[in-house]
């Protein structure tokens, strides 16, 4: 699976503080029935908006576009989120990734979840910054009021003295109101952003509403038992434990290395009870977990991996995986899945997994 760069807010730069413009135009008229704001109040509505929409949960559904348009839809919730990104790694398969404070957790082929890195925070920033709050903004201009998916909303714009400037090029917001006129949340903004990670302009396209799921984790099962498991077990008991988490020890020497994915790995190793195996690792797991230096396209034997100083250690203490057994149909096999190799048994009783 592509890993998600984790680029940090300073990276994801609001392109309205960059635009060295002064004065501005307003435009448009009041619809019948629609709530009014005061006048000459624009940005103290906007900052209200966002202040309101630093608490609660909230759905974003929208796009960014650059040199293709990428689909987001999801929950956000202060610094936590649940995001669906198209397209994604597998053709037709959304990507799909979770944050929980500091446990995340990714599901790249619908179907298997494992746990991620917090810091991946790129989905987040493209639908966060445009209603971050705290921050100086500059001026903005009322465009009118208008009826949006039945809520009246405050359609306002950068304010900008260049009378040839594109107002597709500015960014602008339509702030949901309350019958007298009262700022809630913004319902839509449109926005270039500049990214210095992509070293390119971004436009995003977000619609935001109240919303009623929280963000939750992902559903993943404890072990079937407390028990280490070889491949032997798994392979006998492939269609009892389908969709189950196994806990298996193995080795600390990785015997090949082959990538199946932008960034999934699948690795050749024994377990410690002599039976041979391959288990698929996503992102840089086998690095964190010792196997590797660092991953590396292609397949490789572990001689090849000393050569290019990418093999990992040799000996030491046994590494504990806990995977996901997904039989392949009618085939006697199985995928074999790494979740994560620590596990968490949370207060309410569900359990979490990390590397």
């Amino acid at each position: 699976m592509k890993r998600i760069r984790s680029v940090r807010i300073g990276q994801i730069l609001f392109i309205a503080g960059l635009l060295a413009f002064s004065a501005g135009r307003s435009e448009g008229k009041l619809q019948k029935k629609t709530a009014e704001a005061p006048a000459g109040n624009e940005n103290e509505l906007l900052a209200t908006a966002m202040q309101n929409m630093s608490n609660g949960v909230w759905s974003v559904n929208g796009t960014v576009t650059f040199k293709k348009t990428i689909k987001l839809r999801g929950l956000l919730s202060g610094a936590d989120y649940d995001l669906s990104m198209e397209p994604g790694v597998k053709p037709d398969t959304p990507m799909r990734g979770i944050v929980i404070k500091d446990k995340a957790w990714v599901c790249s082929d619908g179907e298997t979840w494992h746990a991620s890195n917090a810091d991946d925070r790129m989905l987040y920033n493209w639908t966060h910054v445009p209603i971050m709050s705290d921050r100086q903004l500059p001026p903005f201009e009322k465009i009118g009021s208008e009826q949006r998916g039945g809520q009246p909303v405050l359609h306002v714009r950068l304010k900008v003295s260049e009378k040839k400037a594109d107002p597709k090029e500015l960014p602008q917001y339509w702030i949901a109101l309350d019958p007298n006129g009262a700022a809630q949340y913004i319902a839509h903004a449109e926005m270039p952003m500049f990214s210095q990670a992509a070293n390119s302009v971004l436009h995003c396209s977000f619609d935001y509403a109240p919303a009623k799921e929280k963000v939750a984790p992902p559903s993943i099962g404890a072990p079937v038992d407390e028990k280490a498991h070889d491949f032997n077990d798994i392979d006998k008991h492939k269609m009892e434990w389908a969709k189950k988490i196994v806990r298996v020890d193995l080795d600390p020497k990785l015997l090949q290395s082959e990538q199946i994915g932008e960034s999934t790995y699948r690795g050749f190793v024994k377990d410690t009870a002599g039976h041979y195996g391959r288990v698929e690792f996503p992102h840089d797991s086998l690095v964190k977990l010792g196997f590797l230096k660092k991953t590396v396209s292609g397949t490789h034997a572990w001689e090849e991996l000393q050569k290019m100083d990418a093999a990992g250690r040799t000996e030491g203490a046994p590494v504990t995986i806990y995977v996901e057994i997904l039989p392949l149909g009618e085939k006697p096999a199985a995928r074999v899945v790494a979740v994560g190799a620590k596990l968490e048994r949370e207060a309410d009783g569900t359990v979490t997994y990390s590397w």
